[in-house]
């Protein structure tokens, strides 16, 4: 190809290759911090039926971050839980989720509409002058040198070219992000082929109930799911010998559907077979390339945590780009990200595939309230992991836990006024001694936990004088209580991390 026919756009900041609701989370951080982004995506518009159902009051703070859990609030159902029953839908076990606002601000779980989440991110590209969305393209050529990427596209057979600083994969399993770079899938030992059936109701079935109904039959087991408005789904176990240009027919779906429907009641609107699979890349960072969402991890459906693992990468991925191009922050700040993000993940996938098999052979109450809480109980809790290996000071104390969101004095609640940025609480006093260690108010907004009730809990609870909240909220650290003379080194330990002001 000659340079004459390729169009070559001006240098951007950040390119990313894929526009789900990962690769458009993403944008929306990035765009936060005025970073110039292009977005390649290979479809011309949004995908109309859902695929993904389910994400957590993690990823709703993230959206939230954002501008933009207002608007898609509206749209969600809070998820009431999951019911397991054996195959004559006769009840084994009522396993409820928590329907009360949880410490992060948000209910623990909702059921959501993926069109409807992908509509809201995209108008918030909309409104994001930095970000650059360009439909209907194929990337062809990831080229990689010490100062940045070249990526090639073609877009209705017309070839393009653009500079970037960095480059993120969020183009899902066969990533040709991931494909540029030289890794390999590590497989967690799940597969399993299931059908996945999406119907939209025509007739009312309130009686369905609003529950998740996990169907326990090591025969055939089958997973109703209740999900926002006239939209419904059930996802069927599939055997070995059973051919996929079969059991897509409506022969075989109508009478595999547990609890029950028939055609005068609902439309199928999609049908799919898919491979359930546990799988981490051995790579997330290519020099200046990075991967996240499916593109670096797969897992199976049984948590409903595939696209939030996806949102948290870029949650954490986010504010470690913008910190580098925006304070300055030195590069190894974005060698964490796979170091904190692939083992997170890890647990989650793990977690996935045991929920998975004790679904698919579990099939009396006893041995279901045992494989769900070895102490009888049957409460459903959200899943609330730290990062294992976070990036920290020295002793790590607090480093990667999981930080809530207290309101403050006047009324903003945390994650609004970080605003991207870290949030750094202390004493009025502490504070002020050391001041000329904080980072500068680009990278931190500095709280005076004097002033705010709920941030001096928040020191009490955790038993330090000073804490540090990251873009992501998690910890990046705090000073256990009493040790004045750790503060100062704790501010300007993090100021170093974070920006060139150290």
């Amino acid at each position: 190809m000659s340079s004459k026919s390729v169009d070559t756009m001006s240098p951007t900041e950040v390119v990313i290759v894929g526009l789900g609701p990962t690769g458009a989370t993403l944008a929306n951080i990035l765009g936060g911090y005025g970073i110039n982004v292009l977005v390649l995506e290979r479809e011309e518009s949004i995908y109309p039926l859902p695929r993904a159902v389910h994400f957590d009051d993690e990823a709703m703070r993230v959206f939230q971050s954002v501008g933009l859990a207002g608007q898609i609030d509206p749209k969600v159902r809070v998820n009431c839980g999951t019911r397991f029953v054996d195959k004559n839908q006769d009840l084994l076990l009522d396993w409820p989720r928590p329907q009360d606002i949880g410490p992060l601000g948000w209910y623990p779980s909702y059921r959501f509409h993926q069109p409807d989440l992908e509509a809201d991110l995209n108008d918030g590209l909309a409104r994001q002058d930095s970000v650059t969305v360009l439909r209907g393209c194929t990337v062809t050529d990831i080229v990689q040198d010490d100062d940045g990427a070249i990526i090639s596209w073609e877009q209705n057979g017309k070839p393009s070219q653009v500079r970037a600083d960095f480059v993120v994969g969020a183009d899902g399993a066969r990533s040709v992000v991931r494909h540029s770079f030289d890794c390999d899938w590590e497989d967690l030992g799940f597969k399993e082929r299931w059908l996945v059936v999406d119907v939209q109701l025509t007739a009312d079935r309130s009686d369905l109930g609003d529950f998740t109904i996990q169907t326990c039959d090591r025969a055939r087991p089958t997973t109703y799911v209740r999900c926002p408005r006239e939209w419904r789904r059930w996802e069927i176990s599939l055997h070995d010998h059973e051919r996929d240009e079969d059991v897509v027919g409506d022969d075989f779906i109508w009478p595999h559907m547990r609890p029950s429907i028939t055609p005068d009641e609902g439309r199928i609107v999609r049908r799919a077979v898919y491979n359930f699979e546990s799988k981490l890349s051995d790579k997330w960072r290519d020099r200046r390339c990075f991967i996240a969402g499916d593109a670096a991890h797969l897992m199976p459906p049984f948590l409903g945590q595939g696209m939030c693992a996806g949102v948290r990468d870029v949650a954490n991925l986010g504010w470690k780009l913008a910190a580098v191009l925006r304070w300055n922050a030195p590069d190894a700040l974005l060698d964490t990200y796979e170091r904190e993000r692939r083992p997170h993940t890890r647990v989650y996938i793990e977690t996935a595939v045991n929920v998975g098999r004790m679904m698919n052979n579990a099939e009396t109450a006893e041995t279901l309230t045992h494989a769900i809480n070895p102490d009888g109980s049957a409460q459903m809790k959200s899943i609330s992991r730290g990062l294992a290996h976070a990036m920290g000071p020295a002793d790590g104390h607090l480093a990667g836990a999981r930080m809530p969101q207290p309101v403050l004095a006047d009324g903003r609640r945390l994650s609004d006024a970080m605003a991207g940025r870290f949030a750094v609480i202390a004493g009025r006093d502490a504070l002020a001694d050391h001041a000329d260690h904080l980072p500068d108010d680009a990278s931190a907004i500095i709280l005076d936990a004097d002033a705010h009730e709920a941030l001096a809990d928040l020191l009490e609870i955790q038993g330090v004088s000073a804490l540090a909240i990251r873009p992501d909220f998690y910890c990046y650290g705090g000073v256990q209580g009493g040790d004045a003379a750790a503060i100062a080194p704790f501010f300007s330990d993090l100021r170093a991390q974070i920006s060139s002001t150290a």
